[in-house]
């Protein structure tokens, strides 16, 4: 799965994240609940995602799974 470009080049903003999950049809509660505790980053107070674990997300939700122990980072 390849997302589209960030503003920001350390990560997603929460309503970058948003975009990107909405054509999906991925619930936000459902995204951010399978997100759980993750790394980011913060720039000038904003919260940035990184895209590896965007990724894994969406695909935990695709195949209705919990994360895998490999997938910790």
């Amino acid at each position: 799965m390849q997302l589209p470009k960030p503003k920001h080049k350390l990560g997603y903003t929460h309503k970058e994240v948003l975009d990107i999950i909405r054509p999906l049809k991925i619930h936000h509660k459902k995204f951010w609940s399978k997100f759980g505790v993750n790394t980011c980053a913060i720039h000038k107070g904003e919260i940035l995602y990184y895209e590896v674990d965007i990724i894994r997300t969406i695909n935990m939700i695709k195949e209705n799974r919990e994360m895998y122990d490999y997938e910790w980072d």
